[in-house]
Parts: C-alpha cells; sequence; structure tokens
C-alpha cells in the first residue's frame, strides 16, 4: 500500500471507487482511495489503496437495473501484482463495485448508502488480459492486468432455463419422479389423431 501523501486528510479528493473481488478462496479488495479504507457496512476488512493505479471503464447506470458490461484496468508497480491472476481463479469470481463521496475535509462520507457507500455494479469476471511493458525510468517491468467483467443481469438474461421432457433430466432434478419414465416408449408412437381407424385385414 502507497499512501498518497499530498492528497492524503486532504479536499483534492471527492470520489473514490471501491472493488471487492470474491475468487472463491480468496477475497481481494481495491480502493482508488489514497489510503486504506475500512467500511464496516460493507466490509470488515480495509480496501487497499493505490498501492497498483486502477481505472475502471464506462458503467451504464440507469434508474432501473440494466443488463450491461464494463471493464476494470491494474497498473501494477511490479510484476508481482500478476500473481493475483495468475495464481487464482479470477474468470469466473464475483466482483462487486462501490462509490465513496469524500466532504471538504477529505473524510469518507458515511451516511447514505451502505455506510456511504454506492453499489455500482454487480457481477462476474469474464475474462482477463495481461500485457507486460519496460519502465525505462524504473529500469524494471510494468503489468498491466485488465479484466473483463459482465453484470449479473446480463449473465441472467443468457442463462439457459428449464429442462428437457426426458427421464433422465428430470431424474437428474428429482430423483425418483416417475413423471417422465413413459416418454421413450411413446415417443416412437404414432397416434391416428383425426383419422379413421385403420381397417382390419
Amino acid at each position: 500500500m502507497n499512501v498518497i501523501a499530498p492528497v492524503d486528510n486532504t479536499a483534492s479528493i471527492r470520489i473514490a471507487d471501491f472493488i471487492r473481488i470474491n475468487t472463491g478462496s480468496e477475497i481481494y479488495r481495491f480502493t482508488t482511495a489514497p489510503s486504506d479504507t475500512t467500511v464496516a457496512s460493507v466490509d470488515a476488512s480495509a480496501f487497499s489503496a493505490v498501492g497498483v493505479l486502477m481505472k475502471i471503464g464506462n458503467v451504464q447506470r440507469d434508474i432501473k437495473s440494466t443488463a450491461n458490461e464494463t471493464t476494470v484496468t491494474l497498473v501494477g508497480i511490479d510484476t508481482a501484482m500478476l500473481g493475483f491472476v495468475l495464481s487464482q481463479s479470477v474468470k469466473g469470481s464475483a466482483i462487486e463495485m462501490w462509490h465513496g463521496f469524500y466532504n471538504q475535509s477529505g473524510a469518507l462520507i458515511t451516511t447514505g448508502g451502505s455506510g456511504g457507500l454506492y453499489q455500482f455494479f454487480s457481477g462476474i469476471i469474464t475474462s482477463f488480459q495481461i500485457n507486460e511493458q519496460w519502465n525505462e525510468e524504473a529500469r524494471s517491468m510494468v503489468g498491466t492486468i485488465t479484466v473483463s467483467t459482465s453484470s449479473i443481469q446480463l449473465i441472467l438474461q443468457n442463462r439457459n432455463a428449464g429442462r428437457y421432457t426426458n427421464d433422465n433430466s428430470w431424474q437428474f432434478f428429482n430423483p425418483g419422479d416417475t413423471s417422465m419414465n413413459r416418454v421413450s416408449f411413446i415417443q416412437n408412437i404414432n397416434y391416428y389423431f383425426g383419422k379413421d381407424a385403420p381397417a382390419n385385414s
């Protein structure tokens, strides 16, 4: 964590983004705030300040819940941050994002929302991309991680719902259910609906 002294506890910061990523085995917390921030009503652990530079792409914001996508970019000060995606199953991880607002004294406003934070995105990481470039001034490699995310509404919209009307599918959801056990028997029978009965030979 790198505290940014020129803006920490000043009126220079008016808004910050807070991100929580849950891989199932680990939970990562990031914020664009200049210092580590704990918002107890959202998470008991602190959101790590911008030891990595973070950029959040455009997010469609409507009054109603909307299916949308966005990206989050983490620019590592060194390549150690690349282990975030290389050592974890980051694809498929749950991701949540909030906005936080600061008053003129540089303190996080804690009234309204959830402890002052307003959630604007909840979804899943669908893919990630890693780029490395040489930083001549620092004489080291700098890694850029970009994760693409889809909102939970978009995932549900594209979800295949329902089940097949055969015994195997029915047994998968309800073992012991006999509702469909004769489907395989009748699927090849031709009924003479609306026709005369066949003549006896």
